[in-house]
């Protein structure tokens, strides 16, 4: 089974790794990316990613600190917040695509491929813990 660290220490890792991208190319060809081309960057565009890496920094930090964290309840608590986040997001994805057709973009799919289903297999095996 996956422990609730592994799946902070997995999501550290997977935000440590969204930071990378704006540090070696910048924020103009995130731009690009996260719009498949279709978008160019202007001031409030580029805040607003700025913002979304100082973000990712923190999340990364607080994931590792939740980690080492030893209440199994404000880790469960936490890991089922972070899901619904991630469910609430593939929503809005869905809802109101931004290229007016649904597609699920590389670092998206990336993060919840990976972190959904670790959160998912550490709150099973917290559960099976707390019945034997």
């Amino acid at each position: 089974m996956v422990s609730f660290a592994t799946a902070f220490k997995a999501n550290a890792a997977v935000a440590f790794l969204f930071c990378l991208p704006n540090l070696i190319v910048g924020n103009d060809e995130m731009v690009k990316v996260f719009s498949s081309g279709t978008a160019t960057n202007n001031p409030m565009l580029n805040h607003i990613l700025c913002i979304d890496w100082i973000k990712n920094v923190q999340w990364a930090f607080c994931c590792l600190a939740l980690a080492s964290c030893t209440d199994t309840k404000t880790q469960k608590s936490t890991a089922i917040g972070f899901m619904g986040m991630m469910t609430g997001a593939l929503f809005i994805l869905v809802k109101f695509p931004p290229s007016g057709t649904f597609e699920l973009p590389p670092p998206v799919a990336l993060y919840m491929g990976v972190t959904f289903p670790l959160y998912t297999m550490a709150i099973m095996g917290a559960d099976k813990g707390k019945k034997a």
